[in-house]
C-alpha cells in the first residue's frame, strides 16, 4: 500500500519534471511577466506570478550538437484543488531520443574540467535527463560555479552513453550561478512563506509504515 497524500505529490513532481523544459523554452519568448535577459554566455529568466513575487528562474546554455544545459527553480500549480509546488532541477537536453527511465532514474557521469568523474542517478524522459534530487542539484551548482567545462554521459532506454560537452565562461557562469541561487532562495522563500506544500523532484513511492 502507498500513502495517497504521498502519491498525488510524487506525481505533482514527475509532471513538473516533465515540464520543467517546456516552461523555459515557453518563457524565453514573450512574456508579460518574465524578465529574459542575457548573461554573457547564458539566457536567464526570472518569472512572476500575478501578485509580482518572484516564481520560476531558468537559466540555459548551449553545448556541443545542439545540447542545451538548463537550470531551473520553480513553484506552479498544476492542479486547482491542490496547493501549488516547489521544483529545482539542472536538465541536459540534444536530439536523440533517450526513452523515459523508471523512478530510480539512470547511472549517469559527469565531472567538471576533467575532474574525478561524479555518478548519480537522473531521471530521463524522451530527449532529455535531469537531476532529481535538491541536495545533488545545490552541489552541482557550486561546482559549475568554479568551472570552465562540463562533460556529461547521457544514457538512453539501451543503456548506450553519449557525451557531450560545454564550454563555460566562468566569470559568466559564477553570475549565473550566483544569481540563479539568490532567485531560487526567494521563490523557495515565497512558497515557505505562504505554507504551500513541498516535494522533491524524486519520484520514488514510499511504503506506508506498518502500524506497531
Amino acid at each position: 500500500m502507498v500513502t495517497t497524500r504521498l502519491l498525488s505529490g510524487r506525481r505533482q513532481a514527475a509532471a513538473l519534471a516533465t515540464l520543467s523544459v517546456a516552461v523555459l523554452a515557453a518563457a524565453l519568448h514573450a512574456d508579460a511577466r518574465a524578465a529574459a535577459s542575457l548573461l554573457g554566455s547564458w539566457d536567464y529568466v526570472l518569472r512572476h506570478d500575478a501578485e509580482g513575487q518572484p516564481q520560476a528562474a531558468f537559466a540555459r546554455l548551449r553545448g556541443e550538437r545542439g545540447s542545451l544545459l538548463w537550470l531551473t527553480c520553480q513553484r506552479q500549480s498544476l492542479d486547482a484543488d491542490q496547493p501549488p509546488v516547489r521544483f529545482i532541477t539542472a536538465a541536459v537536453a540534444q536530439r536523440q531520443y533517450l526513452g523515459r527511465s523508471d523512478p530510480r532514474g539512470r547511472s549517469t557521469v559527469y565531472w567538471f574540467d576533467g575532474g574525478t568523474p561524479e555518478v548519480g542517478h537522473w531521471l530521463y524522459r524522451d530527449r532529455y535527463g535531469q537531476i532529481p534530487k535538491p541536495e545533488e542539484m545545490r552541489a552541482f551548482v557550486e561546482k559549475l560555479a568554479g568551472a570552465s567545462s562540463l562533460t556529461v554521459e547521457l544514457s538512453n532506454y539501451r543503456y548506450e552513453t553519449q557525451k557531450l560537452e560545454f564550454q563555460l565562461d566562468p566569470a559568466d557562469t559564477r553570475n549565473v550561478a550566483d544569481r540563479f541561487t539568490k532567485d531560487c532562495g526567494n521563490i523557495l522563500r515565497e512558497s515557505a512563506e505562504s505554507s504551500e506544500r513541498s516535494t522533491s523532484g524524486s519520484l520514488a513511492i514510499e511504503p506506508r509504515k506498518a502500524a506497531p
